[in-house]
């Protein structure tokens, strides 16, 4: 497998998973995110933000920064404009099915076709 398309594999491999789509598009719009803050927002344990960080930084969609025992997530605009140009604006838009889940899978479906 070429290097490109295993850095595509891990892009759409952890953009395809309703939970990361939805931290991506939270912390997007935040600009920076605390775990923390993930962990409330999202009313998950803090392993499971922690295991779907994980898979986002190793497709490079987010940058991880550590703050004394804090940890603070930014997205990388460059790589998810490159990569799914036009996904970040359609995520920041009003919800068509009037849910935030449904107005991330709607924003994948339609990116995917």
């Amino acid at each position: 497998m070429t290097i490109e398309l295993e850095r595509y594999t891990a892009i759409f491999t952890a953009m395809g998973e309703a939970t990361r789509l939805q931290m991506v598009q939270m912390i997007d719009e935040a600009g920076e995110m605390a775990c923390t803050s993930l962990v409330e927002k999202l009313g998950v344990a803090k392993s499971t933000v922690s295991y779907h960080v994980k898979i986002l930084a190793h497709a490079k969609l987010i940058s991880v920064r550590k703050q004394g025992r804090n940890y603070f997530y930014t997205t990388r605009r460059d790589v998810l404009d490159e990569a799914m140009p036009g996904l970040r604006a359609k995520l920041a838009g009003p919800a068509s099915s009037g849910s935030e889940q449904g107005a991330v899978r709607s924003a994948v479906a339609h990116q995917l076709a």
